[in-house]
Parts: structure tokens; C-alpha cells; sequence
């Protein structure tokens, strides 16, 4: 478990800074914060996907259904991270209340995606 604690994060440092990446760039030209948080999120959902799939679980479940499961998780921790981030910019910067929603996105969605998504059957 603990390779891959390490892969997911190292897939998250990538999925981060894309996501991130576009996130600032769309405020910096001009799109709300909610808006930019709302497609950043999604492509990088997208880039999760593949890459978690491929480098950090190997999972003898149905592909399908773990694709299934994967994005549910990512809703779920979407929908959190979506919430922290509403609270947040009623108190700090967005840009830090960005950062911040999005601790709670990743603690969430690795524990909903290595016990529930791609779940080992014993």
C-alpha cells in the first residue's frame, strides 16, 4: 500500500499541475473561479483516470465498472472540494482557497478510490 500511496501522489503532483495550470490560467484571463475550477477539474478527472488506472492500481476488477467507480469517486470528491471551495472564498484569496479545496479533493478521493474504485476482491 505504501508504492502506492507514492504513485498516486506522484500521479497527483502531474494531475495537479495541469489541472492547476488551467485552472490560474483561465483567472487570469478573466474566468470566474468557479467556472476555471469546473474545467480544470474535469480535464484533470480525464488525465486521473489513465493515469491511475495504468501506474498506480491494479485492480482484477471489471475495467468498465472501475471507470465507473473512479468517477464516481472523482464526483464525490468533486462535489466536496466544490463545497470547501464555495465556504472558502467568502473568508481567503481565491487562489488560496483553490489550494486548499484541493486538499480535500485528493485525501478523499484516494481513500473513496483505493476502497471503493479499485477495491481488491479477496
Amino acid at each position: 500500500m505504501f508504492f502506492q500511496f507514492v504513485k498516486y501522489n506522484l500521479v497527483g503532483v502531474v494531475n495537479t499541475f495541469i489541472g492547476f495550470s488551467i485552472i490560474f490560467g483561465l483567472m487570469y484571463f478573466g474566468f470566474s473561479a468557479t467556472m476555471s475550477n469546473i474545467v480544470g477539474y474535469t480535464i484533470g478527472a480525464l488525465i486521473s483516470y489513465i493515469l491511475n488506472s495504468k501506474y498506480t492500481f491494479t485492480s482484477s476488477t471489471n475495467d468498465k465498472e472501475s471507470m465507473i467507480k473512479f468517477f464516481m469517486v472523482l464526483g464525490i470528491a468533486y462535489i466536496l472540494n466544490f463545497i470547501t471551495l464555495q465556504w472558502l472564498l467568502r473568508w481567503v484569496n481565491p487562489y488560496v482557497a483553490q489550494m486548499l479545496a484541493a486538499v480535500v479533493y485528493t485525501v478523499s478521493s484516494f481513500v473513496l478510490a483505493k476502497y471503493f474504485a479499485f477495491k481488491e476482491v479477496r
